[in-house]
């Protein structure tokens, strides 16, 4: 019996989230940073006296460009993120990942164990070597049913529970 392939994946919800964060984080401390600087100034940091020069800059474009500049920060920060986090394309003979511009390829004869650790999902194989071991976007129910509907030996918490019903 042959099921149509599942992918998980960030969904653009969340990736919108990530940029809206990333990039509010970035301005937020362009807007801060005078006020940061002034009060760790007395603090012991090496080249604080160079980081103390930037918060002396009070020129309209310093007060317009920090904030822009940091937020264009933010959202690099915000790409990189959303281009690297990995997407599982779950058949029933293979898992294809992709994280950024890599793909590897995990055969269903290769895995004996599939469960998550910590927010992490794990792919062993039988041998004990660990063939995949990162985030997975969908959450938890999702990721169990997603790899336990292609037949691979999911071993989360989810198999007790359903078992027990």
């Amino acid at each position: 019996m042959t099921t149509e392939a599942t992918v998980l994946r960030m969904d653009t919800g969340t990736k919108l989230l990530v940029w809206a964060v990333c990039g509010a984080a970035g301005v937020g401390l362009g807007l801060a940073l005078p006020w940061i600087l002034t009060t760790v100034g007395a603090w012991p940091l090496p080249f604080i006296d160079w980081l103390k020069v930037l918060a002396t800059f009070d020129s309209p474009a310093m007060v317009v460009g920090r904030p822009a500049v940091l937020g264009l920060v933010g959202l690099g920060i915000a790409l990189f993120i959303t281009h690297e986090s990995a997407i599982l394309t779950i058949d029933d003979e293979r898992i294809l990942v992709r994280e950024g511009d890599d793909e590897r390829i995990i055969e269903r004869a290769s895995v004996a164990g599939v469960h998550r650790r910590g927010q992490k999902v794990r792919i062993e194989s039988p041998e004990g070597r660990v063939l995949f071991d990162d985030d997975v976007e969908g959450g938890r129910a999702a990721i169990a049913a997603a790899f336990r509907r292609h037949g691979y030996p999911w071993e989360g918490a989810e198999s007790l529970r359903e078992s027990s019903s």
